[in-house]
């Protein structure tokens, strides 16, 4: 198996974490604007938009696609460890809450990746996942 090496990784990471970050706050800027609401509504329409998005993002549109936008840059997929096949939305879901545990351990969780030897973070340890590195043009 081709594993999806830890730099190409951090790099796919990071532009995911841009996208959600930057669309969820252009969102709730946009909607602080139109919508007369006080500042605890909105901080409210914050956490709710934050955790919509990203449960969409990270968990949704990557079991359907198998890759979120940053990843696919880099040709890495992710898949259930022991059939190969995309990961389900139980595996993705917890995924997200490792990502989690992973920054509240300053990114040693994500560090991990650099060295395992099947290139596994913190969030694929608990998930039973594996992110590998697809050439352009194959499928699974």
């Amino acid at each position: 198996m081709n594993y999806a090496a830890f730099w190409p990784r951090a790099v796919a990471h990071l532009i995911d974490f841009i996208l959600v970050n930057g669309l969820e706050l252009l969102l709730e800027y946009a909607l602080a604007e139109v919508l007369p609401i006080d500042s605890f509504t909105q901080q409210v329409l914050g956490v709710v938009l934050s955790v919509g998005f990203t449960y969409w993002y990270y968990c949704r549109y990557q079991v359907r696609t198998g890759t979120t936008v940053g990843k696919k840059l880099f040709g890495i997929y992710v898949i259930d460890e022991k059939t190969g096949n995309n990961m389900t939305h139980k595996q993705a879901v917890i995924r997200m809450f490792g990502y989690a545990a992973s920054y509240v351990l300053i990114g040693c969780g994500f560090l991990m990746a650099a060295f395992h030897p099947q290139r596994k973070a913190l969030h694929d340890l608990f998930a039973g996942t594996v992110s590998i590195h697809r050439p352009k043009g194959q499928t699974a």
